[in-house]
């Protein structure tokens, strides 16, 4: 890894051209205790994969340069990847569950809230894609989940994002789920089994990198939902 990268530096196009614009993916992953065993196992397999995919889609284009950051979450949030960093260069480093931890995801929207304003975000930036990876409904107090949601969505770069989410296990899928997506378009993509999860982030990869029919527009710095055509 080129430790000499910064977060603000972008790609130059051969022979001095236009400047690829960041296209930054936030992961927010799951580590209660509940994720033990072969469903971080094989989370980690599946989020590794999908950025080996994403490093070879930002090779294939020269509009878009993706930086990846990633929290984990249980009773607190820490930073997996705190600094955003390209995915040509990253090396998935495994996540870790925490033992008896729980799935409080109010305080990992703020934590994801605070990478996401006009400082972390150049102008210039195409809209961020956020994934939340979750086998369990939220346990913090619904007024937690809210002041965090809340936190998330005050920031332009949050209430814009493409937002995400995956359930692993069929009684994962909530409401929480939905109201952090917050658009009819884009369903809960359900990992009935653990062997389901890296199908269901190849889809992820589907629709982050439909930037490529979007992004011939420099003045457009929106992701559209629209026919991101993921099933159910």
């Amino acid at each position: 890894m080129d430790i000499n990268w910064s977060p603000t530096q972008t790609a130059r196009m051969p022979g001095g051209g236009i400047a690829r614009r960041p296209l930054h993916v936030l992961v927010l992953a799951d580590c209660s205790g509940s994720m033990k065993g072969e469903k971080i196992q094989a989370l980690n397999f599946a989020i590794a994969q999908m950025m080996q995919h994403l490093a070879a889609w930002e090779e294939e284009q020269e509009r878009a340069q993706i930086l990846v950051r990633a929290i984990a979450f249980a009773t607190e949030p820490r930073w997996h990847i705190g600094e955003a960093l390209p995915v040509v260069h990253l090396r998935w480093v495994p996540l870790t569950v925490v033992p008896g931890g729980r799935t409080n995801m109010g305080p990992a929207f703020r934590m994801a809230a605070s990478v996401l304003g006009k400082d972390h975000m150049p102008r210039r930036a195409f809209n961020p894609a956020l994934l939340l990876i979750t086998d369990g409904m939220p346990t913090d107090q619904p007024a937690e989940f809210d002041a965090g949601l809340d936190a998330l969505m005050s920031q332009t770069a949050g209430r814009d994002a493409l937002r995400m989410a995956v359930a692993i296990g069929r009684d994962a899928r909530s409401e929480a789920l939905t109201r952090f997506i917050a658009d009819p378009k884009v369903p809960v993509l359900v990992a009935g089994k653990v062997d389901q999860i890296a199908d269901q982030l190849r889809l992820v990869t589907l629709a982050v990198t439909g930037v490529r029919s979007w992004a011939d527009d420099p003045d457009e710095r929106g992701m559209p939902t629209d026919g991101l055509d993921i099933p159910v």
